[in-house]
């Protein structure tokens, strides 16, 4: 018998690691000032917004060869100004090093607190990283996560809600992590409708969430669409299990084989067990062993045990 358990939503503390390029161009392009063009009149001294865009061509080498060094030298003038982007671009450059720039978090943590006191979301979530580093400064986390969450940022609304769901560092409140995961997948965070998924799967009485399982699998789906592998899997049993769709163990059968290869130890021992068994795919005795030892190099007993059965060392 195929025994299936849901994944575990994974916290997302620290965050997966991103591109440091890719993290400061997001916010450097969210402002019409990154329009500054090669032919445009240097920026006066007390022009904050241009001195940051300048630095964004500086960065990204638009017309020659970029230059992170030469950015800061920009968006150090517009920061003094209290040109928050320009402090926030300095703190995430800072936190990470990049280019011929070397990484310093005291810097980070400076040019952070400046852009995240004058209410730049995703320096406050950055912040607030750094802050729970060691439970440095809970409350202070706390405070500017929740600052950047009322803001709207996505990341935030997430770590929160976890943060309320789990009764990690705080006294649990499903109800206000449901809320905050709501926020989140409305601004298409995969994770958030991930979370929702797995919330209206089961229900959550505490929450005053009662269990759908239609709304859960639309909420899966959207995640195991943008590619989030525990997601892949959780659809997957849906479709093995027939929950809230019509049973079809090949889908099921497809997004384990998804799922399996971003990782997931839970998909990698159902693919096993449907490869075993010829549920959805043909018979292969040979894959089945190798994916119940991708399982068992989890940590998965049932794996492990699996393999024993098998003969298999």
């Amino acid at each position: 018998m195929l025994r299936l358990r849901f994944a575990v939503v994974a916290c997302r503390l620290p965050a997966p690691p991103r591109s440091t390029t890719c993290r400061l161009l997001r916010a450097a392009f969210s402002s019409s000032s990154s329009s500054y063009s090669s032919s445009s009149q240097p920026p006066s001294s007390d022009d904050a917004d241009a001195e940051y865009a300048l630095g964004v061509r500086h960065f990204v080498g638009r017309a020659e060869a970029p230059s992170a060094r030469r950015a800061v030298l920009h968006w150090t003038n517009a920061a003094l100004r209290g040109h928050a982007k320009a402090q926030s671009a300095l703190g995430q450059l800072y936190l990470r090093g990049h280019g011929d720039v070397a990484r310093d978090e005291r810097l980070a943590r400076q040019f952070l607190r400046q852009a995240a006191d004058a209410g730049h979301e995703g320096s406050c979530h950055e912040l607030g990283k750094l802050l729970l580093r060691d439970d440095e400064d809970v409350a202070g986390a706390l405070r500017y996560w929740t600052r950047a969450a009322e803001s709207g940022h996505a990341a935030a609304s997430y770590d929160l809600a976890f943060v309320y769901e789990r009764g990690v560092l705080v006294a649990a409140d499903e109800a206000r992590a449901v809320a905050l995961y709501q926020q989140a997948a409305a601004k298409g965070m995969p994770e958030a409708h991930r979370a929702l998924g797995t919330v209206f799967l089961a229900g959550r009485a505490a929450a005053g969430v009662a269990q759908d399982v239609g709304k859960a699998v639309a909420h899966l789906t959207r995640a195991a669409d943008a590619g989030l592998a525990p997601a892949q899997f959780d659809l997957g049993a849906c479709f093995l299990l027939g929950r809230g769709v019509a049973q079809d163990a090949q889908q099921a059968a497809q997004l384990f084989f998804l799922a399996a290869e971003g990782g997931v130890p839970e998909a990698q021992l159902g693919l096993a067990q449907l490869f075993e068994q010829g549920r959805g795919v043909a018979a292969d005795r040979a894959k089945a062993v190798q994916y119940y030892r991708l399982a068992a190099q989890s940590g998965l007993r049932e794996a492990q045990s699996a393999l024993d059965r098998l003969g298999e060392p």
